[in-house]
């Protein structure tokens, strides 16, 4: 069971499997250039409202306040390429939230969500984002003994807008989560999602289904160990340059037509192909909470993914690829 003190991320910011990163909407840019600070104001004026609104409706509302994040990761293929075509790159991060919860009955509770926050990319520019959007969580747990488990559905939107074009668009998810404690110190986590993003390109139009688990080992009041797998199965982009013929070739062949130079890159002409790939991901992390309010988080991210149906004249192994993300983020609770 998680100690007083533990303030985990929310979801990572930076997507390790399919496209770069996910799609957003062009038509927000504007707005969405503001910045973390804007954006955390929008989310308490919106959180705020949501509160006068439910009371005024009868329903009782309870506010669970802010949470911050800013991250520093580093990730060695940014392309989501093979050997040869990995780019390495560093990426900031900021988050904001509020939220607020309803309860429904003496077992069950439902909690609303508002988020936003930025990523911004060290050298390769284009893949920098800003990201606005809102979850739904229902929660159901069977009984008041400690070893209960959790059960719940959920359901994500976010709109984000890149510095280049064609990934702007929507990114949604929605899937069942469960969560089990086994001891004071462990608790279990699983969840079954499906996950879609809607790019100004079809090439960034991506469906997966996930699968996932994790274990939190607390050490103490203070400090976690936490360990997750993931599998997903559906499409994967990966961006490629034009440099290697055959393998050029075999990439055209297997994603035809869902196939577009990538503008999120000037160094060299690449090509932005969607595939279907099969991805297992691992993430090893220690969090170490610092008061009740705030927490250190460092993690290290492995994904690999294996193309299916690789057309010739190349094999699933020509196509797979491997990413390393190393991440230390900044948590507070407000």
């Amino acid at each position: 069971m998680r100690r007083v003190g533990t303030i985990r991320s929310g979801p990572r910011a930076v997507s390790i499997a399919g496209p770069s990163g996910p799609p957003a909407a062009r038509n927000a840019r504007a707005a969405l250039r503001a910045g973390g600070s804007v954006a955390a104001l929008a989310i308490a004026v919106g959180a705020s409202g949501s509160l006068h609104a439910a009371d005024f409706l009868g329903v009782h509302a309870d506010f669970l306040g802010f949470r911050a994040e800013a991250s520093y990761t580093t990730d060695d293929n940014v392309t989501r390429a093979p050997s040869g075509d990995a780019l390495r790159d560093r990426i900031l991060g900021v988050r904001a939230s509020a939220s607020a919860a309803i309860p429904v009955s003496t077992r069950t509770r439902a909690v609303v969500q508002g988020f936003a926050g930025t990523q911004r990319f060290g050298t390769y520019t284009g893949l920098s984002n800003t990201f606005i959007g809102a979850q739904g969580d229902f929660a159901f747990r069977s009984s008041s003994e400690f070893g209960a488990a959790t059960y719940g559905a959920f359901v994500r939107t976010a709109k984000e807008a890149y510095e280049s074009d064609l990934r702007d668009g929507y990114r949604h998810a929605f899937g069942v989560t469960v969560i089990k404690p086994a001891t004071d110190r462990i608790q279990f986590f699983g969840a079954l999602a499906r996950n879609i993003s809607d790019g100004r390109s079809a090439v960034f139009d991506a469906r997966n289904v996930s699968v996932r688990g994790s274990v939190d080992w607390s050490l103490g009041r203070w400090d976690t160990l936490f360990l997750g797998l993931e599998r997903r199965s559906g499409d994967s982009v990966s961006t490629v340059s034009r440099n290697d013929p055959i393998r050029t070739l075999g990439f055209v062949n297997t994603a035809t037509p869902n196939i577009i130079q990538d503008d999120a890159f000037t160094d060299t002409a690449r090509d932005a192909y969607r595939l279907k790939a099969s991805t297992l991901l691992a993430t090893l992390g220690y969090n170490r909470a610092f008061g009740e309010g705030q927490a250190l988080d460092i993690s290290w991210r492995r994904a690999q993914s294996s193309v299916q149906n690789a057309v010739a004249p190349l094999s699933g192994s020509d196509l797979r690829y491997t990413v390393n993300q190393i991440s230390v983020a900044y948590l507070g609770r407000f």
